[in-house]
């Protein structure tokens, strides 16, 4: 375990107190960072109700996680951990609102209950870095951070790191699949780079910097994906003290990704409906084409056959672009050299264009879907 506390940071990034690293041993398999109070003591920091953030990022296993923590709540329980499942986003909104009133009655249950309070809701990692409106100069997890401590709280946060390249096109196919984006991926990924769409944010400077103004806090960054990761849901167990080796309960696999025919079903259907002057604005309208997609797609097992955008020029344009700063937060928080020490470079092949069958399908099957879809919205 690589343990560092972050000491000043400049407008350009993180930097760090070097004389607070212990140097990790070569074969240890978990990378991760504790940024915390060096004055701390470990009797005084049990003694405290202790909040645990899992913020994600996306695409990083975070449903297989909460699906498999809310399966465990049994075992959670008699390891005091009390788990909230936060699928409806409601520490998000209290968040944004800056009303910390609807959680004081879960934190008061978890202390009664002499019982860790765990949360996990991966749209943290960006909501979190976002400036408040009612504060200038503060952001959104100085706020939250601040109501916890207030209230005789510990806070860790827990985040998975992901190689850029990788992460945006997950996270591509993922708004494509959603209806909540129309473009190509190597537009998209320009877009990300230049700042132009926050929600593909990935540089993590710019999602977790604002840490280093909290000395108290602990963070672990853990790096996901790629051979010989450890599961995600037992790394996350270990930082919760609970005993890795326990009966936890398993669950089936599921692939998030649609699938390539998905995304060109999806981009052929917003087309259709682009020409005919009809937009999918509402969350139920996406979420009703969402759903109508996806069916098709299990209907035909298209998420065997990945979506992959990325190719060798553009994997490497992704990977030259963010090298910079993710050098200095592999440096400031891991201690190493370089990004590329837990990201080795990886291109993948470019993928070969759909087949004349594979383009008939798409073509009949987003026809079909915007037929359905209009008289959807025509009831």
């Amino acid at each position: 375990m690589v343990r560092s506390r972050l000491a000043t940071a400049s407008c350009k990034g993180l930097k760090l107190n070097h004389q607070c690293f212990n140097t990790p041993p070569e074969h240890s398999r978990v990378v991760q960072a504790t940024l915390r109070n060096s004055r701390e003591q470990s009797e005084g920091w049990r003694a405290m109700t202790r909040v645990v953030l899992h913020i994600g990022m996306h695409k990083t296993a975070s449903t297989y996680i909460q699906k498999r923590l809310q399966a465990n709540q049994p075992l959670l329980r008699q390891h005091s951990i009390r788990f909230e499942d936060d699928s409806k986003n409601r520490l998000k909104i209290a968040a944004r609102r800056s009303d910390f009133k609807p959680w004081k009655t879960r934190l008061k249950q978890a202390r009664e209950r002499g019982a860790d309070l765990l949360i996990s809701n991966e749209v943290l990692s960006h909501l979190l870095a976002q400036p408040r409106d009612a504060q200038p100069g503060e952001c959104i997890g100085d706020w939250l951070v601040r109501q916890f401590q207030r209230r005789g709280c510990t806070v860790t946060l827990v985040a998975f790191l992901r190689d850029q390249p990788g992460y945006l096109n997950s996270h591509y196919a993922q708004h494509i699949r959603n209806f909540s984006l129309h473009c190509g991926f190597e537009a998209y990924a320009e877009a990300v780079m230049n700042h132009r769409h926050p929600r593909g944010q990935c540089d993590p400077e710019r999602l977790f910097g604002w840490i280093r103004h909290h000395s108290t806090l602990r963070a672990h960054f853990l790096p996901y994906g790629g051979r010989g990761r450890d599961d995600p849901f037992l790394q996350l167990i270990d930082i919760l003290g609970a005993p890795a080796a326990a009966n936890w309960q398993p669950i089936a696999p599921e692939n998030s990704q649609s699938g390539r025919l998905a995304v060109a079903t999806s981009i052929r259907v917003q087309e259709h409906l682009q020409a005919r002057g009809i937009r999918l604005s509402s969350k139920t309208a996406r979420r009703g084409a969402t759903h109508a997609l996806l069916r098709r797609s299990r209907r035909y097992g298209w998420e065997r056959d990945r979506f992959n955008g990325l190719t060798p020029e553009l994997y490497q344009r992704i990977r030259d672009h963010y090298r910079p700063m993710n050098d200095r937060f592999a440096q400031a928080v891991w201690g190493l050299a370089s990004w590329a020490e837990l990201f080795p470079a990886d291109p993948p092949s470019a993928q070969a264009p759909l087949r004349t069958w594979q383009r008939w399908r798409v073509a009949w099957e987003s026809r079909d879907l915007v037929r359905r879809l209009m008289a959807m919205q025509q009831k």
